[in-house]
């Protein structure tokens, strides 16, 4: 079954960009593997409550939530063949939760300079992380159960990144660019 409609290869900040980037960030070690790499995603997950704490014992103990809350356009898009693109300006959250929480909260107010950042953020969201990151906010998260609330940092950043759109589905076709109507009124026929 085909599935109608464009198909949309985006680079920029998405979803799985941002959590690729926060994963690398937090988790990349020398020598680490692909399969690893995908293995440590599952403790950066989306802030929702029906993603369950990933802690097992005996296995990493500390774990980051993050949301998208704000994706701005800056600038007009514009067309050059099949890709398109526009500045953007996107709002993230992050919430650090276990052991080294308070730590790893505490450490993103030290990364806005430093190159290995710079590099992870452009890597994965074609973007540049600003200057300001909001004050942390210590909390009491109680996703599971009262009787089971933990410790949350959270923290808010903005990425300024330029997304860019490919609307080529392989076919060689055009992309239709621009749409005339004619003057007078378009009414409901009879």
């Amino acid at each position: 079954m085909t599935v109608p409609g464009p198909k949309l290869d985006i680079k920029g900040v998405t979803f799985e960009s941002v959590r690729a980037a926060i994963t690398d960030l937090y988790f990349r070690h020398k020598d680490m593997t692909q399969e690893e790499f995908n293995e440590a995603k599952r403790f950066v997950v989306p802030m929702q409550h029906n993603f369950m704490n990933p802690i097992e014992p005996g296995s990493q103990d500390t774990w980051i939530q993050y949301w998208i809350n704000s994706d701005d356009r800056l600038t007009h898009d514009f067309n050059v063949q099949n890709f398109n693109s526009t500045n953007k300006l996107a709002n993230i959250t992050l919430r650090f939760l276990g052991t080294r929480a308070e730590q790893w909260a505490k450490s993103f107010h030290h990364l806005t300079m430093h190159k290995h950042c710079a590099i992870i953020f452009g890597s994965y969201c074609n973007a540049m992380l600003l200057p300001y990151v909001s004050p942390i906010i210590p909390s009491n998260i109680d996703y599971f159960k009262m009787a089971n609330t933990t410790k949350a940092f959270t923290l808010t950043f903005k990425l300024q990144y330029d997304e860019i759109l490919d609307f080529s589905d392989g076919s060689g076709a055009d992309v239709l660019e621009y749409i005339s109507f004619a003057a007078g009124i378009v009414s409901k026929g009879n």
